[in-house]
């Protein structure tokens, strides 16, 4: 990950809002296809994040450092939790809102979420089919 300098940092500067928020790119003009992207995109965000703890209880565990794995794994289950507290929110669109852009969204797929394969693989599930698919 690259490093930024401390000095003069800024709130916007350091978690790069603006750069963020321009990733948001709508092929329609279909009002609920913003929802649709920021519920993805905010979901790929803490996929990272639970990478990035299940490789350090990895660490921990290779290292036995048993009580900072039990903290961490306790972290990505709070992480777990706010994700499938998420899905409340996008059954909010309902499946005819989202046909008036599905269509400009095929062949896209959230199982083409190479993340979660990631997480599913470390978390134990090594299905060949995905693996190869992915």
């Amino acid at each position: 990950m690259a490093t930024l300098s401390q000095s003069n940092i800024s709130y916007e500067g350091y978690l790069k809002i603006q750069g963020l928020l321009s990733q948001q790119v709508l092929l329609t003009t279909a009002h609920d296809e913003l929802f649709f992207i920021i519920m993805h995109q905010t979901y790929e965000l803490w996929f990272k994040e639970i990478l990035h703890e299940l490789f350090e209880v990895i660490r921990c565990f290779k290292s036995q450092e048993i009580q900072r794995s039990i903290k961490v794994l306790h972290r990505i289950i709070s992480i777990q939790k706010i994700l499938l507290s998420k899905l409340d929110l996008l059954e909010t669109l309902t499946t005819t809102e989202f046909a008036t852009f599905r269509d400009s969204l095929r062949p896209a797929s959230g199982f083409q979420s190479v993340q979660f394969r990631e997480i599913e693989f470390l978390s134990g599930l090594k299905n060949t089919y995905f693996i190869e698919l992915f």
